[in-house]
């Protein structure tokens, strides 16, 4: 009966400290410090409505693209002030039609 009891116990307790531990882990994500070197004034040039092939050439090769990479282009940018940024151009028929990058905040 003793061991019954101490054997239900220590499955509890495995159970519960099993149940907390997959609560606290989270998947590491791994910060994207790697990629074509893009300076402000390549950014710059792109604009809406240039192809892909425009784009390529101007900035290289994505990074990473999205689920269909014909719509979504991921760059990584990076400054010793502002470390990392992600750059990222949207395609509509082979066109570009949004680019997203943050702004630099402003200081005052």
């Amino acid at each position: 009966m003793f061991i019954t009891r101490l054997s239900k116990t220590l499955l509890i307790c495995c159970g519960v400290v099993s149940i907390t531990g997959c609560i606290l882990l989270t998947p590491y994500e791994a910060e994207l410090g790697q990629g074509n070197f893009i300076r402000t004034e390549q950014i710059e040039e792109v604009s809406v409505g240039q192809t892909s092939d425009q784009v390529a050439f101007l900035l290289g090769t994505p990074l990473l693209t999205g689920e269909t990479p014909s719509q979504r282009w991921v760059y990584t940018t990076f400054s010793e002030a502002e470390g990392y940024k992600k750059l990222i151009i949207y395609f509509t028929d082979g066109v570009v039609s949004d680019i997203v990058y943050p702004a630099t905040p402003s200081k005052g």
